[in-house]
């Protein structure tokens, strides 16, 4: 890799046109001067095209439009095809980073060539992005697991960047993951090099206040199903076995979810959905270890 290479950060925009500035100048700021912006639009339909005419005359801001609403999966498969850099980086368009953030990893990057996916710790906000904590994940791989197999929720987190030859070795992102595809590259860059995480924050990352209870239980249970679709491709490509595996652990990382909950979780309609999943998931665990 060259001493300077070229970052490509990433943005999968659906209507969040009220962040989106925000997030771009977020790499405007940056220490890192080689970089380029790839946004791909899913067919927003709020203020979001307002926004991409103050960098239309920006050669580093590349905007392209999907023809129609393909989802998240599909969005970001498609932004990284249109990436030229060495070094690619998501940054959600209601998230923003930290100005040292892409110097941090292309330094990494450029020492590590081993590694294909190199990540950080991250920054809690509110709405309005004041910062609220930092991410308490444990975030290093334990020495014999992998990330598939370490069974920590969240292991891998942002800033989560990636070599793109490496990515270019992986069947890529799979288009027809409309959630959890972040988990699904992870696994897939797993496959082809070394995991490296920084214990510094670099990135903002923004939880929404107010939003609607039920739709938020929707789509956290939606999220362990895209994640449960994830590992069981991650087990088939690795030829893994599991019966054996997979499913001790799915029930160890879904009951973890579901008991680190407020008092009153096991009321909510996720609660009751994850309990569905699980209960199952025992059943067939005792059939295994007979």
């Amino acid at each position: 890799m060259q001493q300077k290479p070229l970052f490509s950060v990433l943005i999968a925009n659906h209507n969040d046109g009220k962040y989106l500035q925000e997030a771009i100048e977020s790499i405007f700021l940056q220490t890192y001067d080689n970089w380029e912006i790839i946004i791909v639009d899913d067919k927003s339909t709020d203020n979001s095209t307002e926004v991409y005419k103050k960098y239309l005359t920006d050669t580093r801001v590349h905007i392209y439009m999907n023809d129609e609403n393909r989802g998240c999966g599909y969005t970001k498969r498609r932004c990284v095809e249109l990436a030229k850099g060495d070094v690619c980086g998501f940054v959600d368009a209601d998230d923003s980073i930290t100005s040292e953030a892409i110097e941090t990893m292309v330094e990494a990057h450029i020492k590590n060539p081993h590694c294909s996916l190199i990540y950080s710790q991250f920054y809690y906000t509110d709405t309005s992005h004041n910062v609220t904590n930092i991410s308490q994940h444990q975030c290093t791989i334990p020495e014999g697991k992998t990330f598939l197999t370490c069974n920590i929720l969240g292991a891998v987190s942002h800033f989560a960047t990636f070599k793109k030859d490496y990515y270019n070795q992986t069947i890529g992102i799979d288009p027809s993951f409309k959630i959890a595809e972040d988990i699904d590259l992870y696994f897939k860059l797993e496959e082809v090099g070394a995991l490296l995480f920084i214990p510094t924050p670099l990135y903002y990352y923004r939880i929404e206040t107010g939003n609607n209870t039920s739709l938020g239980e929707k789509n956290h249970v939606k999220s362990i199903s895209w994640d449960f679709l994830a590992r069981i491709n991650a087990y088939q490509r690795r030829h893994l076995p599991i019966e054996e595996i997979l499913i001790p652990q799915l029930t160890h990382i879904y009951e973890e979810a579901y008991s680190n909950g407020q008092d009153n979780v096991r009321d909510t309609t996720s609660y009751k959905i994850g309990k569905a999943i699980i209960s199952p998931l025992r059943s067939i665990t005792k059939v295994f270890s007979r």
